[in-house]
């Protein structure tokens, strides 16, 4: 841990700066006074940590990380153009890519995962359609997404057509709100954890040191008279933490609707009885 917090410092100050070698190992070693094993041991912690990383052959590498500019932010908002619906203007002209087996939309129906499960009101391991994708820039390689549709069966029910690999002009949210004769609604859930190898090679990120960001979305029919809202899809969207960021308004809540009544308590002194 102080080998680790050294090196942390010292890459962080610029004096090991992104794209640089570190020194041997068995010179770090040295340099410490510490075995080989103890010096793997301290360089694995900033591999998890993602600032270093090992390429074959060649030694540990400070890696690249970008800056807060060149985050390309999400905003998550539900836009439409002549093709359908997509989800921020930054995205706009992204596209589905072809998995490795050149297949653009793979559909399967397989058990759902427990915290999709309880997202869709069905008991985990239930077997549900779900629709697999890799959209991206055509023009930007590592900008990509994985997308899993995971599609509530009683809609698959109504309409087959989303059990497809192709739901039509529009995609399948224009298949439901033509059928629903009504608008869908959608939020969102974000958070963050670590990739597994397939996601990591999927989006062409690093197996270690990167978490990925999670969107889940949930699509929804509003309730409509004695009909109750009705969950339809839940979309598990995955992307590089090191690439995006998520951007979204911050609406005043009715308690802060202006104008907003003065202040009467210190924060700094008011206790949980106040």
């Amino acid at each position: 841990e102080e080998i680790a917090r050294d090196l942390r410092e010292q890459i962080v100050s610029g004096e090991f700066p992104p794209g640089s070698a570190l020194p041997l190992m068995r010179d770090m070693g040295a340099s410490y006074e510490v075995s080989d094993i103890t010096m793997r041991k301290a360089l694995a912690v900033l591999v998890r940590e993602g600032l270093v990383e090992s390429r074959r052959r060649s030694g540990m590498f400070v890696r690249s990380h970008p800056d807060r500019v060149r985050l390309t932010v999400r905003q998550r908002a539900v836009e439409r153009d002549e093709l359908g619906y997509y989800s921020g203007a930054e995205v706009k002209h992204w596209r589905a890519l072809p998995h490795p087996d050149g297949v653009r939309t793979r559909v399967a129906s397989v058990p759902v995962p427990a915290d999709v499960a309880d997202l869709l009101g069905v008991a985990p391991g239930e077997e549900l359609t779900v629709r697999r994708r890799i959209v991206g820039d055509p023009e930007r390689e590592e900008h990509r997404q994985l997308a899993d549709s995971w599609v509530s069966a009683w809609i698959t029910a109504e309409l087959p057509i989303l059990a497809t690999d192709d739901t039509g002009l529009g995609g399948m949210y224009d298949r439901i709100e033509e059928w629903a004769k009504r608008p869908l609604e959608w939020r969102e859930e974000v958070s963050a954890r670590m990739p597994s190898p397939e996601e990591a090679d999927a989006l062409l990120m690093p197996r270690a040191g990167v978490p990925l960001l999670r969107a889940v979305r949930i699509t929804v029919l509003p309730a409509k008279g004695r009909q109750p809202e009705r969950v339809v899809e839940v979309q598990d969207i995955r992307m590089s933490s090191e690439l995006f960021a998520v951007g979204y308004p911050l609406p005043r809540g009715r308690s802060a609707k202006w104008p907003v009544p003065a202040a009467s308590s210190d924060y700094y002194k008011a206790t949980s009885a106040e």
